[in-house]
């Protein structure tokens, strides 16, 4: 889906600061932070939700309260999202345990979909181009890499299940492997660019063969 969550390569936002990460166990900077992560793995481990539904959830999120969030405060109201929307607890509930008003993630506002059943395998320096089609629902894709020619630079092991599917709740996505595919910055950007090539790490349905 197209929403305020796909920011990479859009225009206005300028550099993005960042630093390397620090040790091992630094991956929280404040206590509360965990408790993000606690309700995402406590709901997928208990066969509530899975972790793709997370993510579609924190996608909708409310443009201007998902801009003002931080981000483990997001994967908190994805999560409370799903609990109230699965019936394992009622919005007046969580919102008499938080102790005032909690808004929640917006609307599901598509079914999903299945995964092609025309797609193909790939091997290492292969051209690709992803599939451009416009989806209202959860993808695993940028949208800067949309409809745009890399090439294959290595296929993944194991499989995964179909987030186009299972971002929705539904099990008849199937599983596949991903492909981490290397682009142009210009293919991707422009000529206006920094980048030298970006490496999108994409599902094997999203790709199709470039002749």
């Amino acid at each position: 889906m197209d929403g305020v969550h796909d920011l990479a390569g859009k225009q206005g936002f300028g550099p993005v600061p960042h630093t390397a990460n620090g040790p091992i166990g630094d991956t929280f900077k404040y206590d509360w932070e965990h408790l993000g992560y606690s309700l995402l793995f406590l709901g997928v481990t208990n066969g509530y939700f899975t972790l793709d539904e997370v993510r579609h959830a924190v996608e909708r999120i409310e443009p201007k309260h998902y801009l003002t969030t931080p981000y483990y405060e997001r994967y908190i109201i994805g999560a409370a999202t799903l609990m109230v929307e699965k019936g394992v607890l009622t919005h007046d509930e969580l919102e008499a345990a938080t102790g005032g008003p909690f808004p929640l993630a917006l609307p599901v506002t598509s079914p999903g979909r299945p995964a092609r059943e025309n797609r193909e395998t790939f091997e290492v320096g292969d051209k690709v181009r992803v599939t451009g089609d416009h989806f209202a629902g959860h993808v695993r894709y940028p949208a800067f890499c949309r409809g745009k020619v890399g090439t294959v630079q290595h296929r993944t092991g194991m499989t995964w299940p179909f987030p186009d599917a299972a971002g929705h709740g539904r099990s008849d996505g199937g599983a596949e492997p991903s492909y981490h595919v290397e682009f142009d910055g210009a293919e991707l950007f422009g000529d206006d660019t920094d980048a030298g090539a970006v490496v999108v790490d994409l599902f094997e349905g999203y790709l199709e063969r470039v002749a």
